[in-house]
């Protein structure tokens, strides 16, 4: 199937819950895996 011929949030793409992109759907890396949150998504910002 075409990468490109449809995009996530028409068919089959799982919702994003938290964070700043919550309730859009989860996008894909360009080998077609779903994107994972990063690493350091929830830790406060003091750790450095």
């Amino acid at each position: 199937m075409n990468k490109n011929s449809k995009s996530p949030r028409e068919t089959h793409g799982p919702v994003v819950k938290t964070g700043p992109t919550s309730g859009q759907n989860r996008s894909r890396r360009s080998d077609g895996a779903w994107r994972k949150k990063r690493s350091d998504a929830g830790v406060s910002r003091k750790k450095s």
